[in-house]
């Protein structure tokens, strides 16, 4: 397996031989770098528009500016998906049984085992529970075992984010609830909170005993965290001072297999099924097989995690595709970096970088140019078409979802002081020029991040002027249409 360093350092790789270079279009008066200057981000940010039709170029500025693209990635992970994976059946997760029944007690274990399925929840454990309890068991004498071994357990999508970010959890074989865990709390009289921490779901909820809250943090940021990951245990500390008279807060899972077989564990006690110790192990050759369930289909959930831009789906996503590519799939960043290498072969250029699927770091980069070698490829437009969103138009009018029978197919990405966003502009619903426009602000981000705030100052007058220029530039690109 290619290291990361020796990867990085790679300049060659062959070209595809589809794409037209730029020599080979006819010169264009670029009418954006006005527009661009006038709003202030002439040094940060780099746009590429092309006439898909033709292969004229329409627009440029800065093309070869290395620039972190934050969610946009995810069109990259879904594009790298859909033409690497040609099985699209449902995740599944499975239940099984090895040993044997006596009267109402299981004499044996059993084992909960995992293909990645981003989208489990609460509820749907109670199958799993039924299959149980529709063999009259009441009480089970081994163990639950979980088996993770389909991918590896991934503890951060980035690990330099604050640690409350519920979009930054871990992730594996097994996962629950976008593995995410419900912090409640409430104020019985000053000072004192009654809090809880729960997998909750429309008919089922139960509390987690290796997730733990405490009010004591007096110091430092405002969230703090630890994981043990011998023990599998998540301790967290909140500064009471900062929480109103009630509320809730999701909050990250790093450890994503164990919390959803403990969840599993507390829901057969809760429903009068005794059992002991989890641990982890895999399913035995001879174990029965009592229950599967399976998710929706996997370009469904895609689609999903693109519209409401899920960070954990995506990268379970982006996991899937790379378990195809190499069974001996090891981290996320080896995953990555099957991605980078994939997305550097059909476009034929060696300047983007990414560290994860979902975009969810700074490290990660491309450049307009390379972006538009990717939006030109006839199966990547196939791939990305029938799951990208339509993105409004902005108009003197107002906001409108198309401009006669023009309608805009794109994604976004936001970070603090860093912006994306990349797709196609359609005319009766066939894609006719395809853009990027990324824009970032490092120094900035640097200058103004904390470990105090979760928002860096000065980032959202930043981003409302990212987003009008972004908005100004889909408008004149229609107006070449």
């Amino acid at each position: 397996m290619l290291s990361k360093r020796k990867f990085i350092t790679l300049t060659t790789l062959t070209a595809f031989t589809g794409i037209i270079p730029l020599g080979a279009v006819a010169k264009v008066t670029n009418i954006f770098t006005s527009l661009i200057k006038k709003s202030g981000f002439e040094k940060n940010t780099s746009f590429m528009a092309i006439d898909l039709r033709s292969n004229m170029l329409i627009g440029r500025h800065n093309e070869k500016l290395k620039l972190p693209i934050a969610s946009v990635t995810k069109m990259v992970t879904a594009s790298y998906y859909l033409n690497n994976n040609y099985t699209f059946a449902p995740f599944k997760t499975e239940l099984f049984l090895d040993g044997i029944i006596k009267d109402d007690v299981l004499l044996g274990d059993l084992y909960f085992k995992g293909y990645g399925d981003p989208t489990l929840k609460t509820d749907d454990l109670s199958l799993f529970i039924a299959s149980v309890k529709n063999l009259g068991i009441t009480k089970i004498e081994g163990k639950l075992f979980y088996d993770n071994s389909y991918l590896p357990d991934v503890n951060y999508i980035n690990n330099h984010q604050l640690p409350q970010y519920a979009y930054n959890p871990g992730m594996g074989a097994i996962n629950l609830n976008e593995n995410r865990i419900l912090f409640k709390w409430n104020r019985v009289e000053k000072g004192k909170y009654n809090i809880s921490l729960t997998a909750p779901g429309l008919k089922n909820s139960t509390k987690v005993t290796n997730i733990t809250m405490d009010l004591e943090n007096y110091k430092g940021p405002v969230y703090n965290y630890k994981i043990d990951k011998n023990e599998l245990t998540e301790s967290w500390s909140v500064n009471k001072r900062i929480l109103s008279r009630k509320g809730s807060r999701w909050l990250p899972v790093r450890e994503s297999s164990y919390y959803t077989a403990e969840v599993f564990r507390q829901l057969l006690i809760d429903r009068g099924i005794e059992i002991r110790h989890l641990e982890r192990g895999v399913v035995p050759k001879k174990s029965k097989l009592l229950c599967t369930h399976y998710s929706d289909k996997k370009t469904s959930i895609l689609k999903n995690a693109l519209k409401y831009s899920k960070n954990m789906v995506t990268e379970s996503i982006g996991l899937a595709a790379s378990r195809t590519i190499s069974s001996n799939l090891y981290d996320l960043d080896q995953s990555a970096l099957l991605m980078t290498r994939w997305f550097r072969m059909i476009t034929g250029k060696q300047n983007s970088l990414f560290l994860n699927h979902s975009g969810l770091s700074a490290g990660s980069f491309s450049t307009s140019e390379d972006f538009r070698r990717f939006l030109m490829q006839e199966k990547v437009q196939k791939s990305l078409l029938p799951v990208l969103k339509l993105t409004p138009i902005y108009t003197s009018k107002g906001k409108v979802s198309s401009v006669g029978n023009i309608t805009v197919k794109a994604k976004s990405g936001t970070m603090h002081y860093i912006r994306g966003l990349a797709g196609y502009i359609c005319k009766e619903d066939k894609p006719i020029l395809a853009f990027s426009i990324f824009s970032a602000d490092l120094r900035k981000r640097k200058e103004n991040s904390s470990s105090n705030f979760e928002r860096p100052r000065g980032s959202s007058a930043w981003l409302s002027r990212a987003v009008i220029q972004e908005r100004q530039i889909i408008r004149k690109l229609i107006g070449q249409v």
